[in-house]
């Protein structure tokens, strides 16, 4: 029997398996059958997971109400290897999972009694964000490959015990008044409490559940003025040995919430040491929470800011996604990001500045306004967050510049009285414990809380942490701080004053601080108040003269222009959006870099794979801006190995060495691809030794599959080409040939023999010329294969699964300039099916979850298809779908439930920027190898040319040097191209695809006719160029 106020339930005896299915990933395979064990009636699992990766599941659905506290438990037994184990809850939705792991689960012979507390359960995926289950649908467990290999689990007497403390607890005091007695503190009314006697002694509050219980954490609700301001809660099993789990000497808040993490106990002792004020102590409420309080800080957190109005914490903290951009300089040496709410965090990971207004005798948040958002010009990578009241406008600005000793951050308030009176308005830019980024997006040490133990005013700065400098460039009113002990900082606020203390010391971790800057204000006026931040460690010291620049501002945007201004494009209004972005998303490159490392964002992956910094780098060489390119290859080329091996990613904490295999032709790629918008032949003799050893390791991959063991039937779809990966995150589970992998290595081994070549090492040019043509074969005949293995019409993303994946698909097409060589009929039926689907999609006819802005690649795909309409399509979606859209970003997952708290990858995501840098770019131009030729104005809609408007495209790189021209209608059926620019014209010529929606008459070149033009497209060879086409009435 269960205990006195637990409850108990069997849900499986497995005496049948009615109700259990099973399922696996790739090549896995899991068989459930009815069986006996030393117990009785069992559920046998029996699995191989044929020497690969992947998962393996049972699952039947088990809807429960779920309690505050409760456990699970099973016998289970097994002879398998130690591979991961998991026991999973999943909600009616089936999108929100709660998971118990272990990496590395020990079977035994023996059937024993496991059981999995709530405690041990975690969140782990799903649009909820977080939180404990209410209800559950089904119960999965897993096996999921550590070492792999095959073996047979038994589980039998599944249970549900509801652990929910339901008795009342006994509690004593050291003394109490006559009306206020200790057993008042576990009756939540407002009516009743305990009184200590009135004296300055110290107290004693004991609290005894009668039985051992888990719990998470303390709210005390004290009585106006007689607060504990030096106090420490203790628990205890048994009465007589005491551990103390908080103690604290700054209280004075009318509600001390006391994190207690994982905590089981008999009981609790609060010893009550003194008082605010000298005179007592009375406690109206002792809420004890459940476990789940306490899980993590961060949750604490969530829970703690539930209780509060909601502008008193981060957005985030209430369960509602908040999304953020970046500010910082060209240097890659600081990323700040700003919210959508205003709140700046100052650095990686740091804490944060929030503003609040003291406004008529009230406090104005974030949550009091409307918010909006702006880019200045519309384009430079300098954010800001506007609220607007009835009375006033604030807007936040963040900017960055380089100074002489580093990047340095400014934060601009500026309030406008837009009421017909003058007004006095107190602004508080509050120093708080949270990153800008939520608790869902928790990796490392971001996302959520962060820690400030200690805060002062010295020297003119707010010092936090003895490590960052926040540098007031406005006159300030007025500084103070608090410890979390006395309550959110918001509540001091909301009476218009600041903290007392002037320097102060958390001993939980978590204090906050305010500037005060008071503004007088004649209606219609603004005033603005300026903060300066540098950029990594600025403890005490010397304000350098960057910082306290008046000018700073002003300068920020002269730097963006000059660094953005390269090349132009001049589109009509409706398209304006299109070019403007393309400048942004070159810009968020430049801020996420680590020195010379591309990262791809700002928190979350902020890391350098060799996959995102190949395309990030191809796509600033279009913008014109060549070093970064050149940087990243250098640098990664120094975590090469001796054999030639390339690391997938690599970080401040070293290389990660995951079997990724696009790694070699992406490095290669970037080193070719740099030399070929630069002409820099010193960096390719620089990288010469690399690229051989990259070939060569290229090389002992594919021989592994070069076998005979690969030339039968059986296996000839693996042959010839690289072997198993998991470069693509749905590979992850279980590694498989993936054709990414392989229109790579082509590119690879075409860049390397370019690269012999223009060294003049003509025999090993050509040796991997036959390397290249012999694995372009190969790779044909795999793809045929695999298409007909699986009997699909689609070119597949891996030989194994023969899975649809055109975002793959689409990096041959466009930026790899393999169309050639891709099955033509799949191929187009391939776009096809992806267009059907994402009409369905965008339409709402299909549910939907989420989807990846990679997906923007596919652009780029369309344009050279042919498909300029649909390319126009997609791309007007994706611009409708950034987050926040003025903003001109992307995060790596774009939720159909914009604001519910679910993880979004990071933001920006500067690998899809770079994707949509370089698919914007292929509308205007393009390289096509096949014919040797320059593709121009693929991409570019007839509707932007409607009633005599023209488009101008001004000093944009391509491998044949700087391109300029513009199209314009002269009238009804006359075009007028004008080519200019520094252009070596290459063999094909330059092929102007024009946005016709009649076919081709005439074309004349400089007052000359040309033959050289089919219905859709004609062919200019010279520079400059004037061309007039005349088409069909």
């Amino acid at each position: 029997m269960s205990k006195p106020g637990i409850r108990f339930k069997t849900l499986d005896t497995f005496e049948d398996l009615s109700g259990w299915v099973s399922f696996a990933s790739g090549q896995s395979k899991i068989v459930l059958s009815q069986d006996r064990n030393r117990n009785g009636s069992a559920m046998r699992l029996d699995f191989d997971f044929h020497g690969g990766g992947g998962f393996v599941v049972a699952r039947k659905e088990f809807p429960l109400e779920i309690p505050e506290s409760y456990s699970f438990s099973f016998y289970i037994s097994g002879i398998a290897p130690k591979n991961i184990f998991e026991f999973k809850l999943v909600d009616d939705s089936n999108r929100n999972v709660w998971r118990y792991r272990v990496e590395e689960f020990e079977f035994s012979a023996e059937p024993r009694l496991f059981t999995i507390r709530n405690s041990q359960i975690e969140f782990a995926w799903g649009p909820q964000g977080g939180g404990p289950p209410r209800k559950t649908a089904a119960i999965e467990i897993v096996i999921a490959a550590g070492p792999g290999g095959r073996g047979s689990v038994w589980i039998d007497t599944l249970s549900f015990h509801d652990d929910t403390y339901r008795s009342t607890p006994l509690v004593s005091a050291s003394s109490s008044l006559p009306g206020h007695d200790p057993q008042n503190v576990i009756d939540p009314s407002e009516l009743s409490s305990w009184r200590s006697t009135i004296s300055d002694a110290a107290e004693r509050l004991l609290i005894d559940f009668r039985e051992e219980r888990e719990f998470g954490g303390l709210v005390i609700h004290w009585e106006n003025g007689l607060r504990g301001s030096q106090f420490e809660v203790q628990v205890s099993q048994d009465g007589s040995g005491w551990t103390t789990s908080y103690s604290t000497t700054q209280g004075n808040s009318e509600r001390s919430h006391i994190f207690l993490p994982h905590t089981r106990a008999r009981f609790i002792r609060i010893d009550l040491r003194k008082s605010v004020e000298g005179r007592g102590f009375g406690i109206r409420f002792v809420d004890v929470k459940p476990h789940d309080f306490s899980r993590s800080v961060n949750r604490f957190f969530q829970n703690v800011a539930r209780e509060y109005p909601a502008g008193f914490f981060p957005k985030y903290l209430l369960g509602t996604q908040s999304y953020w951009t970046l500010a910082g300089s060209a240097r890659g040496d600081g990323q700040a990001l700003l919210n959508e709410e205003g709140m700046v965090e100052v650095d990686k990971g740091s804490f944060s500045i929030a503003p609040f207004l003291y406004a008529d005798g009230k406090l104005v948040t974030w949550a009091d306004a409307a918010l909006a958002q702006e880019l200045m010009s519309g384009y430079l990578p300098i954010p800001s967050s506007v609220w607007r009241t009835d009375r006033f406008v604030l807007t936040i600005t963040a900017c960055a510049a380089a100074g002489q000793g580093g990047s340095i951050l400014h934060i601009h308030y500026r309030v406008q009285n837009t009421a017909g009176v003058r007004r006095s308005i107190i602004l508080f830019a509050a120093v708080l414990p949270f990153q800008v980024t939520p608790v869902w997006q928790n990796w490392r040490s971001f996302g959520g809380v962060a820690p400030i133990r200690e805060m002062s005013f010295r020297s003119g700065a707010v010092l936090v942490n003895d490590q960052k400098s926040v540098i007031p460039l406005t006159l300030a009113a007025g500084f103070g701080a608090a410890p979390f002990a006395e309550g959110p900082i918001a509540e001091s606020l909301a009476s218009g004053r600041l903290p007392e203390g002037k320097e102060v010391r958390d001993e939980f971790g978590y204090c906050s601080g305010a500037i005060r800057f008071d503004l007088e204000l004649e209606p219609g006026s603004a005033k603005e108040a300026v903060l300066a931040v540098p950029f990594g460690f600025s403890g005490e010291q010397e304000i350098c003269s960057a910082a306290v620049d008046p000018g700073n501002l002003e300068k920020a945007v002269r730097y963006w222009e000059s660094i953005l201004g390269s090349v132009q494009l001049d589109l009509p209004e409706q398209a304006r959006s299109i070019a403007e972005v393309l400048k942004t998303a070159a810009a968020h490159i430049l801020i996420n870099r680590d020195g010379p490392a591309l990262h791809p964002g700002p928190r979350r992956y902020n890391r350098a794979w060799i996959r995102d910094g190949s395309i990030m780098g191809a796509a600033l060489l279009r913008m014109g801006l060549p070093d970064p390119m050149r940087d990243f290859i250098r640098w990664y080329s120094k975590h090469q190995t001796g054999d030639g091996n390339i690391p997938d990613c690599v970080d401040r904490e070293g290389t990660e060495w995951l079997p990724e295999f696009d790694a070699y032709g992406e490095f290669i790629y970037g080193v070719m691809e740099h030399y070929r918008f630069t002409g820099d032949r010193g960096f390719l003799e620089e990288m010469r030794p690399a690229v051989i050893k990259t070939l060569a390791f290229m090389e002992g991959l594919r021989s592994k599959r070069l076998t005979a063991e690969y030339s039968g039937p059986e296996k000839r779809a693996f042959y010839g080409i690289l072997p198993e990966s998991m470069s693509h995150e749905g590979y992850m589970a279980h590694p498989v040939h993936a054709f990414w992998d392989d229109f790579w290595a082509l590119r690879g081994y075409e860049d390397g023999s370019a690269l012999l070549g223009i060294l003049g090492e003509s025999a090993e040019a050509e040796r991997f010329i036959s390397v290249a043509k012999a694995f372009a074969e190969d790779l044909k005949a795999s793809l045929k294969a695999t298409i007909a293995m699986h009997k699909i019409d689609f070119v597949p993303g891996s030989v194994e699964f023969g899975d649809f994946d055109p975002t793959a698909t689409s990096i041959a097409i466009n930026l790899l300039d393999q169309l050639y060589f891709l099955p033509p009929e799949e191929t187009v039926k391939t776009f096809d099916k992806y267009l059907a689907g994402f009409r369905e999609r965008k339409s709402g006819a299909v549910d939907w979850n989420n989807y990846s802005a990679y997906e923007i690649r596919i652009i780029g795909a369309l344009v050279r298809l042919g498909k300029r309409e649909e390319a126009m399509e997609l791309t007007r979606f994706m611009l409708a779908d950034r987050r926040i859209p003025c903003w001109n970003q992307w995060p790596e997952i774009s939720w159909r439930d914009a604001s519910g708290p679910s993880f979004i990858g990071d933001l920006p995501h500067t690998w899809i920027s770079g994707e949509y840098i370089l698919a914007i770019r292929t509308m205007f131009a393009y390289e096509r190898e096949e014919d040797h030729s320059l593709v121009i104005a693929a991409g570019v809609c007839e509707d932007w040319l409607a009633g005599g408007s023209a488009i101008r495209i001004e000093n944009l790189p391509t491998h044949h040097g700087r391109l300029t021209y513009s199209l314009q209608k002269e009238s009804g059926d006359t075009l007028l191209l004008k080519l200019q620019g520094d252009l070596r014209i290459p063999a094909g010529g330059i092929v102007v695809l024009p946005p016709l929606s009649r076919p081709i008459l005439q074309v004349e070149v400089d007052g000359k006719r040309s033959e050289e033009f089919t219905p859709d497209s004609f062919v200019l060879r010279r520079c400059p160029a004037e061309a007039f086409v005349r088409t069909s009435r």
